[in-house]
């Protein structure tokens, strides 16, 4: 019997023996990963009311004030319906009724986004595809295969990657995240006349649109999660008995989504940021949420 025989590897950040073109995609995928990281935390920190930010918009300022204001940058109100951006999404406003009841006076400065964007960056921070991406992009951990690392050899999630195991239990607030955005979407379809009267009319701006394509694209990425795949068939041995027709329908389903997780994760996320984004320039008036049918 041959004895297996470790071969050797230049050792040192991104020294390797390949002759290929091999940072191209951890390079492409860090440059994506960090300029959504980017955007997403400096529109999470807007409508907050300290440094640089409280210029931007007043929800939290206005709180702090004791006087609530309308928020400026993170719904699109013109056209008489309400197309609420999926990084503020539940709306919670600091001092203001409803869910911003409950948030204690200290708290009154953080924007609504710094509230329930800790669901979607935990799931999304410890899903099974984004963990391969930014290990590799971000974390050089390993870079690629056969690339040496700049932190010794791997040796698994131990210690402070353990948190990766709360993977599943983000997964459950991702699956009720996903019906708050599809209530956003029924929102944006009522068009409320300025009257007094409280005229209700239905209408479609693309705004709608883009909110309905965004729920689309996360159900594809949330519903082809690995955990989701196994909690809805996984655990079963077969599918013979006890519902287990309905459990395979449902498992074979996600598995069809599975196979294509990577590109639902990538789409889903740019297409979060472009939503925001969309709304964002139309409320400093870049753009116009164009009403393609109904309306006022």
């Amino acid at each position: 019997m041959v004895d297996a025989q470790q071969l050797p590897m230049a050792r040192g950040f991104g020294k390797t023996e390949r002759i290929d073109a091999w940072w191209k995609s951890p390079l492409a995928m860090a440059c994506y990963l960090g300029a959504a990281i980017i955007y997403a935390t400096w529109r999470g920190f807007m409508e907050a009311d300290f440094w640089i930010f409280s210029e931007f918009g007043n929800s939290a300022c206005g709180a702090a004030s004791g006087v609530i204001t309308e928020c400026q940058t993170l719904s699109i109100e013109s056209n008489g319906n309400h197309v609420l951006s999926p990084l503020y999404s539940p709306l919670i406003i600091p001092g203001a009724d409803g869910l911003g009841s409950m948030v204690p006076t200290f708290l009154w400065w953080m924007s609504p986004a710094m509230f329930i964007l800790i669901i979607p960056a935990g799931f999304r921070g410890t899903c099974y595809y984004y963990r391969k991406a930014y290990y590799r992009s971000l974390l050089a951990s390993p870079v690629a295969c056969a690339v040496s690392t700049p932190f010794g050899d791997y040796n698994g999630e131990r210690k402070l990657f353990l948190f990766q195991n709360l993977h599943r239990y983000f997964m459950y607030l991702a699956v009720a995240y996903l019906f708050v955005l599809t209530y956003d979407v029924y929102i944006s379809l009522q068009f409320h006349a300025d009257d007094g009267a409280g005229a209700l009319r239905w209408g479609l701006s693309m705004g709608t649109l883009i909110l309905l394509i965004n729920v689309i694209l996360l159900g594809g990425y949330t519903f082809g999660c690995h955990s989701f795949r196994h909690m809805v068939g996984g655990i079963r041995n077969r599918f013979s008995s006890g519902g287990g027709q309905i459990a395979e329908a449902c498992w074979k389903g996600c598995t069809k989504l599975n196979k294509k997780h990577n590109m639902w994760a990538i789409t889903s996320l740019f297409w979060v940021m472009f939503a925001d984004f969309y709304i964002y320039a139309c409320t400093e008036g870049w753009w116009t949420d164009v009403v393609l049918w109904g309306g006022l």
